[in-house]
């Protein structure tokens, strides 16, 4: 038997019973079960045929009958029947253990101990655990007490007696060493759980943040759209193709709400979706879409110059996030009838998108922290409301991406953001 066949079925052995849907707890206690078990069977039946030679009939039955009932703890683990199986193994092991001490003086109940170790570690019923310690103690003083005359005469030899203690002590010291590992790993598990969950909390707050600041801006648009129209309504100057047009803003928002909603739901369950080769145009072509109203309402020009083939390796719902929030700053802070000019470049295996307004501007230290800390709220141009978080939420985007952001600004002159992400080299 080679050692990968040896090992494939040592560890089918050792996983008689596992269940999946099982506790790690439970799974480390079927573990000691089945290592014991099988453990057992070999040594019991090895010394059953020394003891048959030797002249020992009565303990060489009982560490037969020891070995196969610690098969047949195999077998009932087998078929999920755990708890008989920890019965049998304790409770037959104690019978044999004490008799072959009692009648034979080989040390047998030191194994004894090991049965009151294990119990402890496999129940976790104080009334289980005493009762079993109480017969333990019990069953010791009584061989210890026992008068010698009753004994058989045919005792095991000395050296034999020094084999169990060794192998009882042996046991002791592995059952322990086994089971603080099972503390230690299950306070890891606790603790692996704990930074997860720690994580996914702090997830969910970003998620929630990120929806609600991208939610406020269309509304917004909206507001202001309808809030036209109904000053068109008292003048009796509707216009159609104004309604048509709101009717196209309001099923654009529409779409960008269900991006949104699609993003946060994937994120908040765990769903990886890996950075992809993106084209930056395609990304701007749908924004421009989504900005187009707000824009004719303050009469702000976007100049889009991007070339169709410009592409950054990064996550699309991320970049649709930061480029959104970028766009939203740029119109709130512009001023009437200004330009706000979209353009890219590339440089040192980075892709750069820069978005850049001639609005209101910011000191240089303002900017300086501007990715880093929650913004005050504020107001744009035509005092449109802001939340303060859409940059730090960038930020946090765009380091995930392994990306870049820098931002210019001139207080009273506008201001130019740029952000970067690699670029492949075979894109």
């Amino acid at each position: 038997m080679d050692k990968m066949t040896f090992s494939r079925l040592w560890r089918a052995l050792s996983h008689l019973g596992v269940d999946p849907q099982m506790t790690y707890m439970e799974i480390k206690r079927v573990h000691m079960v089945n290592l014991i078990a099988i453990s057992c069977v070999p040594a019991m039946f090895f010394f059953s045929i020394v003891n048959f030679f030797e002249g020992r009939y009565f303990l060489s039955l009982i560490n037969m009958a020891n070995s196969l009932f610690c098969l047949s703890v195999l077998f009932l683990q087998h078929y999920k029947r755990q708890e008989l199986a920890k019965i049998i193994l304790l409770g037959v092991s104690f019978f044999f253990f004490y008799f072959g001490a009692l009648f034979y003086g080989n040390a047998g109940e030191n194994f004894l101990l090991c049965i009151m170790i294990v119990c402890m570690l496999l129940y976790d019923s104080r009334v289980v655990q005493w009762s079993v310690g109480i017969l333990v103690i019990a069953g010791i003083v009584s061989i210890k007490l026992f008068p010698k005359e009753v004994l058989f005469t045919n005792h095991v030899p000395q050296s034999r007696v020094l084999i169990n203690t060794i192998s009882s002590l042996v046991f002791i010291v592995i059952a322990v060493h086994f089971f603080k590992n099972i503390i230690y790993n299950n306070m890891m598990l606790i603790e692996e759980q704990r930074q997860k969950l720690q994580l996914l909390n702090h997830d969910k707050e970003r998620i929630f943040s990120i929806v609600a600041h991208d939610i406020r801006s269309p509304l917004s648009t909206l507001d202001g759209m309808v809030h036209l129209l109904h000053k068109q309504v008292i003048d009796g100057a509707v216009s159609e193709e104004y309604i048509l047009q709101l009717q196209r803003q309001i099923a654009k928002q529409k779409e960008v709400l269900d991006d949104i909603l699609s993003w946060s739901s994937r994120s908040m369950l765990g769903v990886p979706k890996p950075s992809v080769t993106t084209r930056v145009a395609d990304v701007i072509e749908t924004l421009v879409l989504v900005f187009k109203s707000a824009c004719d309402m303050k009469g702000i020009e976007l100049l889009v110059e991007i070339d169709k083939v410009f592409h950054v390796y990064v996550d699309r719902d991320h970049l649709i996030i930061i480029l959104r929030n970028l766009l939203s700053n740029a119109v709130k802070f512009s001023h009437t009838n200004s330009v706000i000019k979209i353009s890219v470049s590339h440089d040192l295996g980075y892709g750069f998108i820069h978005v850049t307004d001639s609005g209101i501007g910011m000191h240089k230290d303002q900017a300086e922290y501007l990715f880093h800390t929650i913004q005050q709220r504020s107001v744009g141009t035509d005092n449109e409301p802001g939340a303060g978080l859409g940059l730090l939420l960038c930020s946090e985007l765009i380091k995930h991406n392994n990306g870049i952001v820098h931002v210019d600004s001139v207080l009273g002159s506008g201001s130019r953001f740029t952000v970067g992400f690699p670029i492949l080299l075979d894109g």
